[in-house]
């Protein structure tokens, strides 16, 4: 699969924890989308400004946004745009736990987005 390389940049910007960079690099990106191909790409960004408002201390607008991210990656297959659709889930529904529990925030760890084939 041929990655488009706004994809491929704001997935190594996320994974870096440069989640404004990485918010902004993919909504460029997500304004060419349809189908599931936007819906994950809309839960990436969403969960990268979650992340951004974790790094803040800001609990409520994290969850916010995390319980949209999951929303999104619900809605779409493994393997949309490449991508390793459950592991990414599986963390981002950590994630979402934890800061609905009384845990520190900086005890998250952010999700990693992998591919599944490059």
């Amino acid at each position: 699969m041929n990655h488009h390389h706004l994809l491929i940049k704001g997935v190594e910007e996320f994974n870096k924890r440069e989640f404004f960079e990485s918010h902004e690099t993919l909504e460029e990106y997500w304004n060419t989308l349809f189908g599931d191909e936007k819906e994950l790409v809309q839960s990436i960004i969403q969960a990268a400004v979650a992340y951004y408002h974790i790094g803040r201390g800001n609990r409520v607008g994290a969850r916010k946004l995390l319980v949209r991210a999951v929303r999104h990656a619900q809605a779409v297959a493994d393997g949309t745009l490449g991508i390793d659709v459950s592991s990414y889930l599986k963390t981002i529904k950590h994630s979402l736990k934890t800061v609905e529990s009384d845990d520190a925030l900086n005890e998250i760890p952010p999700a990693s987005i992998r591919f599944k084939s490059m």
